[in-house]
């Protein structure tokens, strides 16, 4: 993984608590050319989630890591099942990883302890992608 090492450091700057926050959709985004995304599923599920963001504002703003935009997206991306290639994905992406990034290592770990947080994250990119 070409960008651990900038990620790594990033990381470095927040508090525990909100790495994985921080991380989910970066680190989901990274995997995203591995996934065999539907684009009409992923359309539909960006709809209904930026609906939603619009509800309560600004769409961009309304649309991260535990919006109910996201929610709701992470929610329809399950659904269609990608769950399962997301965690082989995040799976192969944690063997890339360098051992010398040990904050990006543990934040991979918990995304595939969590399925929902990586669903989650997958739901900000597919909703933040969509708004251009």
């Amino acid at each position: 993984m070409d960008d651990a090492h900038a990620i790594e450091e990033a990381l470095a700057g927040l508090e525990s608590e909100d790495r994985l926050r921080a991380a989910a959709p970066v680190l989901v985004d990274r995997v995203m050319d591995r996934l065999d995304l539907d684009e009409d599923e992923l359309n539909a599920a960006a709809r209904r989630g930026l609906l939603l963001a619009a509800a309560e504002g600004n769409p961009s703003e309304s649309s991260g890591i535990g919006s109910r935009a996201a929610l709701e997206t992470a929610a329809d991306l399950a659904a269609d099942g990608y769950g399962p290639p997301l965690a082989a994905a995040l799976l192969a992406l944690h063997g890339a990883v360098p051992i010398d990034c040990p904050l990006v290592r543990a934040a991979v770990s918990e995304l595939l302890i969590d399925e929902r947080v990586a669903l989650e994250g997958l739901a900000v990119v597919v909703l933040h992608r969509a708004l251009g």
